[in-house]
C-alpha cells in the first residue's frame, strides 16, 4: 500500500492526542482492555464525518493493521519501555521509530476511510463515535474484561469532543488535503 500524501487523519490524531486527558484514557484502554489507540482514534475520526462504521469496516481495519501492529509496533513499544533507563539517545531513537510506525498504521487506516461524507454537529458526531467505539469494543471482547464499562468510552468521547469547541480539531481543514 502506498503512503497517502498529506494524511489529515494523522494531524487530527496528533491534535486530539494532546487534549487534556485524552492520552491517559487512550493508553488505559490500550493497556487494560486491548484497544488499539489508532483504531480507537479512527473510529472517532470517521464519526466526525458522519460515518457509522460497520462490523466489516472495523474488522477490515483490524486485519489491515494487525500484522504491522503485532510485528512492528508492539516490539518497538516493548523496546521503548525496556530502554527507559538506558542511554537517553537510544531511548529517543526507539521512541521516534515507534512514532513513525504508528504513523504508518494511520496511513493504512486513512486508506480505508470513505472520505468526507457530511458536515455534522458535535452531538451527532459524539453519538456516532459512541456507536463506532462500542462496536469496536465488542469485537475485541473488551466488555468481558474485569473493570470495563461503557462509561470509559463516554469519558474518552467527552475529552475528544470538547464542549464549546468548533468540533474535533482540524475537521474542516483535513478534508481539503
Amino acid at each position: 500500500m502506498s503512503k497517502p500524501q498529506g494524511n489529515p487523519f494523522w494531524q487530527w490524531s496528533l491534535d486530539i492526542y494532546e487534549r487534556t486527558g485524552v492520552k491517559n484514557r487512550l493508553i488505559y484502554l490500550q493497556d487494560d482492555f486491548g484497544f488499539d489507540v489508532n483504531i480507537t482514534l479512527w473510529c472517532c475520526w470517521r464519526a466526525c464525518d458522519g460515518e457509522t462504521l460497520s462490523e466489516d469496516a472495523v474488522r477490515s481495519a483490524e486485519k489491515a493493521c494487525g500484522q504491522w501492529v503485532d510485528g512492528v509496533i508492539e516490539y518497538l513499544r516493548e523496546a521503548r519501555i525496556n530502554a527507559r533507563n538506558g542511554p537517553p539517545a537510544l531511548y529517543q531513537q526507539i521512541k521516534e521509530a515507534e512514532l513513525a510506525a504508528e504513523h504508518h498504521e494511520q496511513d493504512i487506516l486513512y486508506g480505508l476511510s470513505a472520505g468526507f461524507l457530511a458536515k455534522i454537529e458535535r452531538e451527532e458526531a459524539m453519538s456516532l463515535a459512541k456507536s463506532n467505539l462500542s462496536l469496536y469494543a465488542s469485537l475485541i471482547d473488551a466488555p468481558r474484561r474485569a473493570g470495563y464499562s461503557s462509561t470509559l468510552l463516554r469519558d474518552l468521547i467527552d475529552h475528544i469532543f470538547v464542549s464549546g469547541d468548533a468540533g474535533p480539531a482540524g475537521k474542516a481543514d483535513r478534508n481539503t488535503a
